[in-house]
């Protein structure tokens, strides 16, 4: 095992096989981290092709069956394929992109092309369906496979355990920063893939041919695909350069107004790995905006988010309210029975049809958009709780629709703010009904600290406006 494989902190082994010394190319399996920059797992890859001399092979795949498929999150992610195989062949490496379309497409693509392979890398993501992923091909593929963290600035191998809360992270992760936020050099391949034959589907497309594709997937058609988001690198780094020259220096002040565009709305890029964190946050650290709007910028990106994946990397029951600390459901226990003033079933709450006006702009934003402004969030979030039977029925429809709509779901952060709204990360509060000590938040008190009317109509007029 070579030095770079079995001594970097954000490389992990997943099985106990012998490299294939007759392979023709080095494999990464790219999962989460789609892009052709600022990637560790990349980074890795191109090192262990030049050190034994062979080409390296991009594979990213995008099947029909992963939770809550659809047009929406097929669409965002087809958006970069093209730009990743146009960045690919520049630097001599051999992309393939294949869309699973049904039960009768071609399976089991990674290990068919794993038979050819020295080795496999891939990328380390805690959450979701990428740790049975890599779980799977460890145990299929006959070579080494090896996962690479290339989720946030500092390596998850650098914290031992499961943290409390963010005064827990911070000082840790402050302690650590100026070893790891600086800008990531980009290795060069020593042996091009041009001419590489693979035995492999591949499905090659233009921009334009995304929308009929997606209706060809046996995948949920109800849930479109966003006119306010577009897939991809470049569609990222605009709207980061936007945020960057524009917006970040009201941050401060403008990040909780939703009838603003005044956050960073960066997160659906940051999670399909089309922008690393450490672009961004360099991009935030050099930039000319006040140092308490920048501070307030890297406090999320930095510390809220890291914490997040500090949370589902060690605690395998981050998708259920088991994961919730003691003092949490203890007082769930004492309020389980309590009544509440109204109940809303799935279907109504997914309609956004309730009394509250502001909840409803909320749900309309994320159907409509595949996004939510984080400030209203917290509040959708705690309203559910209120409107439901049942603590764990409550974390069920919050988990249901935010990975059914939101752009940036199925995340260590999405889980992370919705447990948030349980009590994770967070301290008791004064007692009260159905939330118990949990902390409360009304859609009165929320509305009256920003210009909800103007939200609330512009929710209304969503399938018209364009957000961006």
């Amino acid at each position: 095992m070579s030095k770079e494989l079995s001594n970097n902190e954000r490389v992990t082994l997943l099985n106990n096989k012998e490299p294939n010394n007759d392979g023709k190319y080095i494999l990464y399996w790219m999962q989460m981290s789609k892009r052709a920059h600022s990637n560790h797992a990349l980074n890795v890859a191109i090192r262990a092709a030049n050190e034994r001399k062979v080409p390296l092979v991009v594979y990213e795949g995008l099947k029909f069956h992963y939770p809550w498929a659809s047009d929406r999150f097929h669409a965002f992610i087809m958006e970069g394929v093209n730009e990743k195989r146009e960045a690919f062949e520049k630097r001599g490496i051999r992309y393939l992109f294949y869309l699973q379309k049904d039960d009768k497409s071609p399976k089991n693509t990674v290990a068919q092309l794993a038979k050819d392979a020295v080795l496999i890398i891939t990328d380390d993501y805690p959450c979701f369906i990428i740790p049975k992923h890599n779980k799977a091909i460890a145990e299929k593929a006959s070579i080494p496979v090896y996962e690479v963290d290339s989720n946030g600035i500092i390596p998850m191998s650098r914290f031992e355990k499961e943290e409390y809360a963010a005064y827990t992270i911070r000082p840790k992760i402050k302690r650590m920063l100026d070893e790891y936020l600086l800008p990531m050099k980009e290795e060069l391949v020593s042996v091009k893939a041009d001419s590489l034959k693979l035995d492999c589907p591949e499905t090659i497309f233009e921009d334009d041919e995304i929308p009929q594709l997606v209706s060809e997937c046996a995948i949920d058609h109800s849930v479109g695909i966003s006119s306010f988001y577009r897939g991809g690198t470049e569609a990222g780094r605009n709207r980061l350069n936007k945020f960057i020259g524009e917006i970040l220096k009201d941050y401060d002040g403008a990040r909780n107004k939703p009838e603003r565009d005044g956050s960073s709305r960066l997160s659906a890029y940051l999670h399909f790995g089309f922008l690393s964190a450490l672009e961004v946050a360099l991009a935030a650290k050099d930039s000319t905006a006040p140092q308490e709007s920048k501070d307030a910028f890297l406090e999320e990106l930095i510390v809220r988010r890291e914490l997040s994946f500090n949370f589902t990397k060690f605690n395998d029951r981050y998708d259920s309210l088991e994961c919730l600390p003691n003092w949490v459901q203890q007082t769930m226990r004492d309020h389980i029975a309590d009544e509440r003033q109204y109940l809303y079933p799935l279907e109504q709450l997914e309609a956004a049809e309730t009394h509250d006006e502001l909840w409803n702009a909320a749900q309309r934003e994320m159907v409509e958009t595949g996004g939510m402004h984080n400030y209203v969030r917290m509040l959708w979030g705690k309203n559910v709780i209120a409107w439901t039977k049942s603590y764990e029925e409550a974390f069920s429809i919050l988990e249901h629709l935010n990975n059914k709509y939101c752009l940036d779901g199925r995340d260590p952060n999405s889980y992370a703010g919705i447990l948030w709204c349980f009590g994770k990360h967070d301290r008791p509060w004064m007692e009260r009904s159905v939330f118990g000590t949990i902390r409360y938040m009304t859609s009165g008190s929320t509305g009256k600290k920003f210009d909800s009317k103007k939200y609330i109509q512009w929710t209304k007029s969503l399938r018209q406006t364009a957000l961006f």
